[in-house]
């Protein structure tokens, strides 16, 4: 009867500390469970915020690369390779400074060749809005029309009617992109085409075809096609 009793004792603290195991390994497994699926939620969470967040366009991440510039230390600023403007003479009734501040200020400015020094010293300009100027011609690829000095973040239009005078723009001086070789990378950097547009673009151009083909098969807009027209065409054929 004794050994029993002790079989019994020795039974129930071999399943008592065997299910006091399987317990705190269920309660660990919930645990870590909870917290994979707690993660996996926000992930997915942040994903959808991601999504909805509106994509920010050319002239505004210029503007936003000029702010953070500003912001740097002076440390960094004198590291910039930024010609100082020229001083002013101090005497203007000095026929020498009359015609220097003339010159100065009727400057004729080409605006897919001039650098950002040559648009400082246009009034009205700075150096500010001259980086931005030539960093939203570069990724346009060079303008085709003087109005789209308008979409320059910042610049004011009475500063571009002021001086529309003085600005050359010379034909045929951008860069064109070829329908027939042109990548999906190549395409998205352009300023005119988000990713939703470069895929549009190669999804109607397909494996070749003409360019009258080509605007009825992407259902483009009046505006998208005056935008686009100029910058889009086909590559030259060999003879052979």
């Amino acid at each position: 009867m004794e050994k029993s009793r002790n079989t019994t004792d020795s039974r129930s603290v071999f399943f008592d500390g065997k299910y006091a195991q399987l317990r705190h390994w269920s309660w660990a497994g919930l645990l870590v469970g909870g917290a994979v699926i707690s993660h996996a939620w926000r992930m997915h969470a942040w994903e959808q915020r991601l999504l909805n967040v509106p994509r920010a366009t050319v002239p505004e991440l210029l503007c936003w690369l000029d702010q953070a510039e500003a912001m740097t230390s002076p440390k960094l600023k004198s590291k910039l390779l930024i010609r100082p403007r020229p001083a002013p003479i101090a005497s203007d009734n000095h026929p020498r400074g009359k015609a220097q501040t003339q010159s100065r200020e009727r400057r004729q400015i080409n605006v897919n060749f001039s650098n950002a020094e040559e648009w400082d010293i246009v009034p009205g300009i700075g150096p500010v809005l001259s980086r931005r100027i030539v960093k939203f011609r570069d990724a346009l690829g060079g303008f085709v029309s003087i109005d789209q000095l308008y979409k320059v973040y910042g610049l004011d239009s009475s500063v571009i009617k002021n001086i529309q005078p003085d600005l050359i723009l010379t034909p045929n001086s951008h860069q064109t992109i070829c329908l027939d070789s042109v990548s999906f990378q190549r395409l998205i950097r352009h300023a005119l085409f988000n990713a939703e547009q470069s895929r549009r673009v190669l999804r109607a151009w397909g494996r070749g075809t003409n360019l009258d083909n080509f605007w009825f098969r992407i259902s483009a807009s009046d505006e998208e096609r005056q935008l686009w027209s100029p910058y889009l065409r086909t590559c030259p054929r060999s003879a052979g």
